[in-house]
């Protein structure tokens, strides 16, 4: 396999070519990725999506003969909500597919789609996205995954963290950002004030004098949405975000970059 794309609900990226080992990030359905060498049983792959690189079962992907696309994802293709999906050969197969999920060449109409020559159907209805991209809609968007709990390596509704959350959010209105939050901060543009930020731009964090460690997305004038325990939604200003339980500042701000026109 030189090329490949998941066909399964979530797959873990792992560290290491061991189940036991620690799960860096997380494969939607309908991702894509270069492998870059094998080992057994497991693949050693750079995702398309962000660069990522890390460990998959190799035997639960299927190949590609084409490298796989790159750059911004098609909105068109991604879905907002939970759907089933079901081969057309064996349409009793279905199972359940994630927001964040890519159905490649997708016909909105019959809900049909194909990966090489498999076809599918998708079981659900597909929203028309606007071709420029909405801070307001970025903002809604965030709101499926609430309540989601954390998860280290996670990108989906059942599990996220920060970094994670952040992007899955941005690919499903057709931005494609890097994985980790270090990372991310080195892209997009930074603003001057808090008061020039607007809903969909990201924060990132970290204590005085350290390296970013936090991200999420500010929702509206004085909230932010972010993976912390689970995905909430909190205050936020100048300082950081501050979390009314505890009474107290959780995460210091450091700096606010946007990352669409």
């Amino acid at each position: 396999m030189e090329y490949g794309i998941n066909v399964l609900s979530l797959l873990p990226v792992r560290s290491e070519p061991d189940h036991r080992s620690e799960m860096v990030s997380q494969l939607l359905f309908g991702e894509q990725f270069t492998v870059i060498e094998s080992k057994d049983r497991w693949i050693h792959v750079e995702c398309a999506l962000d660069g990522y690189r890390g460990w998959l079962n190799g035997i639960t992907c299927l190949p590609l003969n084409m490298p796989p696309k790159t750059g911004n994802p098609d909105p068109s293709e991604v879905i907002t909500n939970p759907m089933r999906v079901s081969p057309l050969e064996a349409p009793q197969s279905s199972y359940l597919i994630l927001p964040g999920s890519t159905l490649p060449n997708l016909d909105p109409v019959s809900g049909e789609f194909n990966i090489g020559e498999l076809k599918y159907k998708a079981h659900g209805s597909f929203q028309d996205k606007p071709a420029q991209v909405n801070p307001e809609k970025i903002a809604q968007t965030a709101l499926i995954f609430l309540n989601a709990p954390y998860l280290w390596g996670g990108r989906s509704i059942f599990g996220a963290d920060c970094s994670g959350l952040v992007q899955v959010i941005y690919k499903i209105n057709g931005i494609a950002i890097p994985r980790d939050a270090g990372q991310q901060v080195l892209k997009g543009k930074s603003l001057n004030f808090i008061s020039e930020s607007i809903p969909g731009d990201l924060a990132f964090f970290a204590p005085p004098g350290e390296e970013i460690s936090h991200v999420g997305m500010i929702i509206d004038e004085g909230h932010i949405i972010h993976a912390s325990g689970k995905v909430r939604i909190d205050r936020f200003d100048h300082q950081g975000i501050y979390q009314s339980e505890t009474e107290r500042y959780s995460h210091s701000l450091r700096v606010i970059n946007r990352f669409f026109n």
